[in-house]
């Protein structure tokens, strides 16, 4: 091994002493401990990404809280704001009144669709699976209009009972005859060419009253039992949606 070389002493301020050149640090070095700094942050944001995405692959998405978001946006900007399928709404409205049905059925909106309530005997008599006649001719009407304005929606049909038994001969409780009569109603649209893919139905028999059939002290209510006797129209976009 050589012995070490040293190089004589150069006093900077010295002008006379022969100048060297000034030792320049390789840029490479600085552009190499910033790449890296680049890259770790390009991978957390990679990861935080694919974490939030993973998160919303698992939430349901809340129609009504984002239209309520929207409604108030639009106010903001000083926009009018139109409710979903209100132009739906409006116009199976209109010939419920034209028929002067108003009291009998109810039709509300939602972000998700449009729900129609028949309410008591408007399809059937009591213990009945039989369609009465006064109820054609109004679907006869309702049916084009949902055809027109919503058809590639889903419909569902559910029927509702009271707390009553059935005593009809072949029948055996309410949950067959709430099934049957969702089913007679169902054949309307299917008459009518709606998809059978787009179709359904479903019995409650009295497990879904809107009001008390009975009072505190078990009274049956009869207002009430008939409003519970229902027949009720969902116009779904989305399939089982409500």
């Amino acid at each position: 091994m050589g012995a070490p070389s040293f190089q004589p002493f150069q006093d900077p301020d010295d002008d006379t002493q022969e100048s060297s050149p000034m030792m320049i640090p390789p840029a490479s070095s600085h552009i190499d401990s910033e790449g890296v700094w680049l890259i770790s942050y390009s991978d957390m944001m990679t990861l935080l990404m694919g974490f939030f995405a993973l998160l919303l692959s698992f939430s349901k998405f809340d129609a009504e809280s984002f239209e309520k978001v929207r409604q108030e946006t639009t106010k903001v900007f000083g926009g009018q704001f139109q409710k979903p399928f209100e132009d739906l709404s409006q116009a199976l409205q209109k010939v419920i009144e034209q028929r002067g049905l108003a009291q009998q059925v109810q039709i509300e909106s939602n972000p998700k669709g449009v729900t129609i309530t028949f309410r008591g005997a408007f399809f059937f008599d009591s213990g009945s699976i039989e369609l009465r006649q006064e109820a054609q001719p109004v679907m006869d009407q309702l049916i084009p209009v949902i055809r027109e304005q919503a058809g590639g929606f889903y419909i569902l049909i559910e029927g509702h009972t009271d707390n009553v038994p059935i005593v009809a001969s072949g029948i055996a409780s309410n949950w067959e005859l709430s099934g049957l009569r969702a089913g007679t109603v169902l054949h309307l649209f299917e008459k009518e060419g709606f998809s059978t893919d787009h179709l359904m139905m479903v019995g409650w028999g009295q497990t879904h009253p809107i009001v008390p059939n009975q009072d505190t002290q078990g009274k049956e209510m009869p207002e009430n039992q008939a409003k519970n006797r229902r027949v009720v129209i969902k116009i779904m976009r989305e399939k089982w949606d409500f």
